[in-house]
């Protein structure tokens, strides 16, 4: 038989070629017709090659008509799919399809669990795709969702300050979870954000404050009233000698500062009206603070 250099057809090596296809037309003796070989057509360097390359186009012809199958009386528990494709895979042609509407991870579990049950093998997924297999006439398929891919976007610079985020030592956080509009902020904002939060809601100052509205309340309801110097006896003396929240009765005059039954019952005395003047504007600097003690 005669043998010419060229590239495989299978291995698409270039070396001796000799096997042809074994469809290729023969004369009486059962050569290969050498006006077919003179032709110069797909030629293999060994046997095995030129049997491997006809079972691969017959498995696309399996293929095809498997595709032709599924597209003429798709089965009921196979899920809507945006398209069909006949791809080559290894030694062989399967049929694959991508499932409609790019659903989210859960969904696409869902809608090819029916799959996996009806052919019996389980659900791949390599983090990327998510698989359901099954066969037509010997023919391998399967239905995949292509799991997305959220990309962020760094803007140019942090949110609070002027910090430029590209530089590669420059490090940066997201305010929000699964949030791609959320502010980008420089990892030393984020630091300070944080101390300041801690000093606000965390510091001893705040739980102290926080204990005192609560003894307020519980003596004056919902009211937070504002604070005043008062006299809690009436003795004649020139200064108040307590602090107190202002009265809350419409039978007591705001300017009257004598603490009396109607009033509430925090009243703090002091030895000092100086000291009790200071206490009274830092009580209701915390008022006019929005947190009011």
């Amino acid at each position: 038989m005669t043998a010419y250099i060229s590239d495989c057809g299978y291995c698409h090596e270039t070396q001796f070629t000799q096997w042809y296809s074994k469809s290729a037309p023969h004369d009486r003796y059962g050569r290969v017709d050498l006006d077919y070989v003179d032709s110069r057509p797909v030629a293999y360097c060994s046997e095995e090659h030129r049997d491997a390359a006809d079972a691969l186009r017959e498995s696309s012809v399996a293929a095809s008509g498997a595709l032709a199958a599924l597209l003429a009386a798709p089965p009921a528990w196979l899920p809507a799919v945006d398209h069909w494709e006949v791809a080559q895979d290894g030694d062989r042609w399967i049929v694959q399809g991508q499932l409609a509407g790019d659903p989210n991870e859960s969904a696409a579990y869902k809608a090819l669990r029916p799959v996996a049950e009806q052919s019996g093998q389980e659900l791949a997924d390599d983090g990327r795709l998510i698989r359901a297999g099954f066969e037509v006439d010997d023919v391998p398929c399967m239905v995949w969702s292509l799991r997305p891919i959220l990309r962020w976007v760094v803007p140019e610079q942090c949110a609070t300050c002027p910090t430029k985020l590209g530089a590669p030592d420059v490090k940066f956080v997201r305010l929000g979870e699964g949030d791609r509009e959320a502010p980008v902020i420089c990892v030393p904002c984020r630091d300070r954000m944080q101390a300041h939060w801690v000093a606000l809601y965390r510091s001893p100052l705040v739980a102290a404050r926080q204990r005192a509205r609560e003894l307020l309340l519980a003596d004056t309801g919902d009211e937070r009233p504002m604070w005043r110097t008062a006299y809690t006896e009436l003795n004649g003396a020139e200064y108040p000698n307590a602090i107190g929240p202002v009265c809350l009765d419409d039978e007591h005059e705001p300017e009257d500062p004598t603490v009396y039954a109607c009033c509430p019952d925090t009243v703090v005395e002091v030895e000092s009206h100086v000291i009790g003047a200071y206490l009274v504007e830092l009580l209701n600097a915390d008022a006019v603070g929005g947190e009011p003690v």
